[in-house]
């Protein structure tokens, strides 16, 4: 039974795949941090395959998501399963962590929309459903902006973004920062993959994408060995390996191939031994709605290159190398410069420990939380 005052929230848990995206792992960590600290404020439940489930305790969340599969979040299905699910209970609100809320939602919903890449540069993502559907897309979002009470974002450049092609009331969207996802491992550390040393390689993580920047990394990378850039250096890329994009030819060209590692899916205490022996993390993208590896980094006391663009220098400070990615010359000068200069590399990993402290998923889950509060058609009830 829910105690007078608390919220009944239902979260769409459809994110949280085996293998998780950026919103998956929103979800995850969120969750998470609302069952430790803000269960005296919502009483919080789960949309599952299976279902509409409470939560207890933090255990409930890996045990309700267990059947989530790869693409349950984009099931049509959802559209008319979810309200019916809704209206069967009593419940207050629904927080979907993405633009796709149901298009008849019996309750008040708030929404979280990451980015909106597709409309603000199509030309990043030129193979994405959500390109080949843009005007489909378009109509999706501005729908849940409407229909929604509130809608979270994680960056001010994003909410500008929302604001401006999605013809949003500023003062509904509101800016939630995310956290770091990724803990250092205790105890002893996973063995490097690959066959990489410890402080012999830049680390990139993410997607394959165009936009993510890689091929910008990879260009810097072979310029500046042709510089003077230490030779036992190397190039570690985790992530889901894409073929689409043809890095692979692009490394051969480059003549690079033997110190380029794509390493593909690691588990999480393989990308944490990753982060913490690398002699920087790079992060190269032309644009991100918030841009978590950089704070991952941090968290592992790893100095970290980044792209100037979009919502990173809002992410990073002045914590982070700030470099232009597509400035070849530029890019490969700063690569030389954290080879070569131990200071400075020391002076970024004590920058880093600094700033990512402004960050943390308790933080997130407590600002989310006060968002269901304000929102004036959700009432707690006596049930």
């Amino acid at each position: 039974m829910a105690e007078v005052g608390r919220l009944r929230v239902v979260f769409d848990a459809h994110a949280m795949t085996p293998h998780r995206s950026g919103i998956g792992e929103y979800s995850q960590h969120l969750l998470h941090a609302m069952v430790r600290d803000c269960s005296d404020r919502i009483d919080l439940h789960l949309y599952v395959p299976s279902g509409i489930h409470p939560v207890v305790e933090e255990d409930d969340i890996s045990r309700l998501t267990a059947d989530v599969r790869d693409g349950d979040l984009y099931s049509p299905w959802h559209q008319w399963r979810l309200p019916a699910l809704l209206r069967s209970g009593q419940y207050d609100l629904l927080h979907c962590p993405d633009f796709l809320i149901p298009a008849f939602s019996p309750l008040p919903t708030i929404c979280t929309i990451h980015d909106i890449i597709p409309l603000v540069h199509p030309e990043f993502i030129p193979r994405s459903l959500k390109v080949r559907l843009l005007p489909l897309f378009r109509a999706w979002a501005r729908r849940a902006v409407r229909r929604s009470a509130a809608v979270i974002t994680d960056s001010e450049h994003s909410k500008s973004d929302i604001v401006r092609l999605l013809d949003v009331d500023t003062r509904r969207v509101r800016v939630i920062p995310l956290a770091p996802t990724l803990e250092p491992c205790p105890g002893e550390a996973a063995a490097l993959p690959g066959g990489l040393s410890p402080g012999a390689y830049f680390l990139y993580v993410g997607r394959h994408d165009p936009y993510k920047g890689l091929a910008h990394l990879l260009r810097a990378f072979a310029e500046a060995r042709r510089g003077g850039l230490p030779d036992p250096l190397h190039v570690a890329v985790a992530g889901k390996r894409d073929d689409r994009y043809g890095y692979e030819e692009l490394v051969m060209k480059l003549g690079i191939d033997a110190r380029v590692h794509f390493l593909g899916y690691v588990t999480s205490a393989q990308l944490s031994t990753l982060y913490a022996h690398a002699l920087a993390y790079v992060h190269p993208s032309l644009y991100e709605g918030f841009g978590l590896p950089p704070l991952d980094a941090m968290r592992h006391g790893t100095p970290v290159i980044s792209s100037d663009r979009s919502s990173l220098p809002e992410v990073v400070g002045d914590a982070a190398m700030m470099v232009n990615p597509e400035h070849t010359e530029e890019f490969a000068r700063m690569l030389r410069d954290v080879a070569e200069n131990t200071t400075l590399r020391t002076q970024f990993i004590q920058k880093g420990f600094e700033h990512v402290t402004r960050f943390s998923w308790n933080l997130t889950a407590l600002k989310t939380v006060e968002e269901y509060v304000r929102v004036p058609d959700a009432r707690p009830r006596s049930i």
